[in-house]
């Protein structure tokens, strides 16, 4: 992965405008903006969300079709490959 760090100003439309070296990669780029800011944000989604209406959207989603010793095979199988870094 390639990386280029700097700093700019957001301006009153809400845009930003930045000039890559030359020998940035050509292509797929992935943006982050991270706001200078001492103020405190609320999240940018389900600001009013609460755990009981995740629990109401969860009972609306499909079952998985996998068996709960499936899932535990796989999640033992996942931390089986960390190692012990």
């Amino acid at each position: 992965m390639y990386a280029y760090k700097l700093e700019t100003e957001v301006t009153q439309d809400h845009r930003i405008s930045i000039d890559l070296p030359s020998d940035f990669p050509l292509g797929g780029a992935e943006i982050i903006v991270l706001a200078k800011t001492s103020e405190p944000t609320k999240p940018l989604q389900a600001q009013d969300e609460t755990l009981a209406d995740f629990i109401d959207w969860l009972k609306t989603q499909p079952p998985s079709g996998r068996s709960k010793e499936e899932i535990d095979a796989e999640i033992a199988a996942e931390r089986a490959a960390w190692g012990d870094d």
